[in-house]
């Protein structure tokens, strides 16, 4: 199996285009453009997602370290709540997750970490893929729950981390360039946002309509300022 481990913090077809965009992207009515795969030397800006035959997809949830949070329970919940709050914003049955108790059974096991890894802070999405097959192996979740200068993440902060790592974790690939969408790069804005917004929801169809594969026309680097 030829494989890749890509990360996403906070990658052969026929090529598409977005929709219309805006002379400012930030009022485009979806964010697509940016969120195509750009690390696959050769396969640059692919759409990769999984298949509606996979569905439910399994998530394993492992508890929270002890002596970490004062109400490991709550943060538990809040990360259910951050996961389950994606379901069926494609269609109905599309994204559905069940939950195992062992995380090699899982497609997406979200599991803790005690020192972060390659400078992400709180959480941080980490993609394997085959690569000739253009399909997800695992999407894996590593959490800290700890902001730069180790200040420990409220419940809230959780919620809404896990709502963007999993957006990132079935196939947004990038960031949108309104920090205002749920998957925008900088936390601060969405921080204060109600969820997953009106143009996340129309970008994670638009990505569930296209081609496994399918190259991105005119994709777009997610620093975008």
């Amino acid at each position: 199996m030829n494989g890749l481990a890509l990360v996403a913090s906070c990658v052969i077809g026929l090529a598409v285009t977005g929709c219309a965009s805006n002379p400012d992207p930030r009022d485009d009515p979806d964010y697509l453009r940016w969120v195509a795969f750009r690390s696959i030397v050769g396969k640059e800006n692919l759409l990769l997602r999984w298949r509606r035959d996979q569905m439910p997809l399994k998530v394993h949830v492992m508890q929270a370290p002890e002596g970490l949070f004062d109400q490991p329970a709550d943060i538990h919940e809040a990360i259910l709540d951050g996961i389950l709050n994606w379901s069926d914003v494609i269609e109905t049955g599309v994204p559905t997750f069940t939950f195992v108790q062992d995380p090699g059974d899982a497609d997406i096991p979200v599991v803790w970490e005690e020192e972060p890894v390659g400078g992400f802070s709180v959480a941080q999405c980490v993609y394997h893929i085959n690569i000739e097959q253009h399909r997800f192996g695992v999407s894996r979740i590593l959490m800290t729950g700890r902001w730069a200068g180790d200040r420990v993440a409220s419940k809230e902060e959780i919620y809404r981390v896990m709502l963007h790592e999993m957006g990132h974790a079935l196939g947004l690939a990038g960031h949108s360039p309104n920090d205002n969408d749920i998957m925008g790069r900088r936390g601060i804005r969405w921080m204060e946002r109600p969820g997953i917004t009106l143009r996340d929801r129309t970008t994670m169809r638009l990505l569930y309509e296209r081609p496994i594969g399918t190259r991105m026309s005119g994709a777009k680097r997610e620093s975008y300022r």
